[in-house]
């Protein structure tokens, strides 16, 4: 096999900055109120090279950086104690740890090159870096490769119990996605493993809820929970449909304009593309949004979080709220429309309802 070629760290952070310097010109006047390092695998970046991004970001949009959330997502391999060391030197004040399961045979079906142990071990080195604002994430419904190897609801919960056993203070909890294209989706095809149906998910979905609801969690979005004080401040965005500015390969931006409507571009995926292409011209593609399709996304990603939608954002769409409370997937207060736990097991019905309200695909 052949060897893996070097990575351009120094040429990959120069077109990252380039990018920023030509980005942050036409996005003058916003607050910076987060910065995310995310997507592939950006825990192996140098720490020299997160610092000077750090900075670079923080002084674009005049941000002081003690008063941001820095986030880096980190493989537990990664969580080494120099490389932990060196985000914190960097402002990074804040680690998301892709554990995903506790059980072997589990992380060997995901495709993982961790094992059992070594989620655990990045909590406890994270911790001990004394980073304070920390978040697991974990996969329901992940199956293990014999299908009589699988155990009761408790087993599989096994992990959710163990992290917030140890102090985690956020924890990200999905129900496994078989992406078509990776290697679980054509062990799925050929036979080899056999994914969870609807109901054990929904079984899982909801003893994840009782158990963490009960240990102090705040269940405040579809798949999140944090105790108090832990909400994760950039995922927040999302779901409110802040606007978010992504610099590199893959990333996504989107950007409100004055009349309510916007634009959400992406850029290339292809690191070679992405570093050959002049700074302002790494999109690959690009989407106009029109107000109505803005409003309808407020709609179900607000629908997506404990704190709900204001009242009025369902004015004069009767049939949509008459639906959303005769199915019991809202509660309707004086001042907000709030999810009930129905509503979260059922979050993607409730989103494919409000586009085809509003006539968006």
């Amino acid at each position: 096999m052949a060897p893996l070629p070097e990575i351009p760290h120094r040429p990959y952070l120069t077109a990252v900055l380039d990018e920023l310097a030509v980005r942050a010109r036409e996005l003058e006047g916003r607050r910076l109120v987060s910065i995310y390092f995310g997507g592939g695998t950006p825990s192996i970046w140098p720490a020299d090279c997160l610092a000077e991004a750090v900075a670079a970001v923080c002084a674009a949009f005049a941000a002081d950086r003690s008063a941001l959330e820095i986030t880096i997502e980190a493989n537990p391999v990664d969580c080494t104690a120099e490389r932990m060391a060196g985000w914190r030197e960097a402002g990074i004040d804040r680690v998301s740890i892709g554990v995903q399961s506790l059980a072997s045979d589990e992380l060997v079906s995901l495709g993982r090159d961790h094992r059992m142990g070594d989620g655990p071990a990045a909590i406890d080195a994270a911790l001990s870096a004394g980073f304070r604002r920390l978040s697991a994430d974990l996969i329901l419904g992940a199956p293990p490769l014999v299908r009589s190897a699988r155990g009761t609801a408790e087993d599989a919960l096994a992990g959710a119990a163990t992290l917030a056993g140890r102090g985690v203070p956020h924890l990200s909890v999905y129900e496994l996605t078989v992406a078509e294209g990776t290697p679980l989706h054509r062990q799925v095809e050929r036979g080899e493993v056999v994914p969870e149906d609807e109901d054990r998910l929904a079984e899982l979905y909801l003893g994840a809820d009782r158990l963490l609801t009960a240990a102090g969690y705040e269940h405040y979005e579809v798949s999140s929970y944090a105790r108090p004080g832990a909400r994760a401040v950039h995922n927040s965005l999302y779901w409110r449909t802040a606007e978010y500015l992504g610099l590199g390969s893959g990333a996504s931006s989107f950007r409100r304009d004055p009349d309510g409507s916007g634009l959400r571009w992406s850029n290339h995926r292809s690191v070679g593309r992405y570093l050959a292409a002049p700074a302002g011209e790494r999109q690959a593609s690009s989407e106009p949004l029109a107000a109505d399709q803005l409003r309808a996304d407020r709609i179900w990603l607000g629908l997506r979080t404990s704190d709900g939608v204001p009242a009025e954002a369902l004015d004069g769409r009767g049939p949509l709220r008459d639906w959303l409370v005769a199915s019991g997937l809202v509660e309707v207060g004086s001042e907000r429309i709030r999810p009930t736990l129905r509503g979260f097991l059922y979050s993607d019905q409730v989103a494919r309802r409000v586009l085809d309200e509003f006539r968006y695909p």
